[in-house]
């Protein structure tokens, strides 16, 4: 897909992957309108971002809200008459034993990182059902391939957009629309860095940066990838987990065994 004067909606376009790939995508002539939470920090990348896509905009919007999601849509299908490319990347996360983890915080990651994905493609999806052209593009994770330790709620998200991406594809594909599905390892964002205690830790080799991804993304834009897992380490990993889930299964438990705790609420 040529990308100069595409009508590009990323979300959670404040920070990390969605940040870079806001850049990324306007210098390559793309017209990016982003969305988050924090108006202060859309400012800042609007600024980065006009530098090369002058007709370039950002919207405060809670992903999770579906009310502000369908009025962000309704405003940007007014103003720019289309949506070419939906990126669908805002997220959140927690890392804590399942049995401590509030239900509120395990709503919360499911609204955002799934449902958030969620509205935003069914308002948006009927204009490109009817032009029989669009890309919906959904930021997932290897965790949505690989459950992980004290990661339950989010894993549950991923897992969740991955299967759900899935089935887009072959729902929308004799439609004109594409979908497709990036799934990163652990990466250098603010999402990491919230907690440097947790247990346990991905080793440096697995880590990717901003800028890596946002090249992937682009990459799968471009050659209209269905799939995308990085680093190719974690890609073999997955691959692995689908032959021989059991084995797979057994050196997992092995590794994740030290890392066990006794829920706090248990020990008292």
């Amino acid at each position: 897909m040529e990308l100069s004067q595409r009508i590009v909606l990323i979300t959670g376009a404040s920070d990390g992957i969605g940040k870079q790939l806001a850049i990324d995508l306007a210098k390559r002539g793309a017209v990016v309108i982003g969305c988050g939470r924090s108006i202060e920090r859309l400012k800042e990348v609007l600024k980065e971002v006009r530098q090369s896509s002058p007709a370039s905009a950002m919207m405060g919007c809670d992903v999770s809200d579906q009310e502000q999601v369908h009025g962000m849509c309704e405003k940007i299908l007014a103003d720019f008459g289309r949506v070419d490319i939906l990126v669908n990347n805002a997220g959140i996360g927690m890392r804590q034993p399942f049995a401590d983890m509030p239900l509120a915080t395990i709503e919360a990651i499911i609204q955002t990182n799934y449902l958030g994905a969620v509205y935003c493609t069914h308002a948006l999806l009927p204009s490109m059902i009817a032009r029989g052209a669009g890309h919906i593009v959904n930021i997932s994770s290897v965790a949505g391939k690989i459950g992980t330790l004290n990661m339950a709620a989010y894993c549950a998200s991923k897992f969740a957009m991955n299967g759900w991406s899935e089935s887009l594809y072959h729902e929308l594909k004799p439609l004109g629309v594409k979908v497709s599905v990036v799934c990163p390892g652990p990466v250098h964002t603010g999402f990491n860095r919230n907690f440097p205690n947790s247990q346990p830790q991905s080793p440096e080799s697995l880590f990717v940066s901003p800028d890596a991804v946002s090249a992937a993304i682009i990459r799968v834009i471009e050659r209209n990838r269905a799939e995308h897992i990085m680093p190719p380490t974690l890609a073999l990993l997955s691959w692995i987990k689908q032959a021989a889930p059991g084995l797979f299964r057994y050196f997992a438990q092995r590794h994740f065994r030290s890392h066990v705790v006794v829920p706090i609420r248990e020990r008292a």
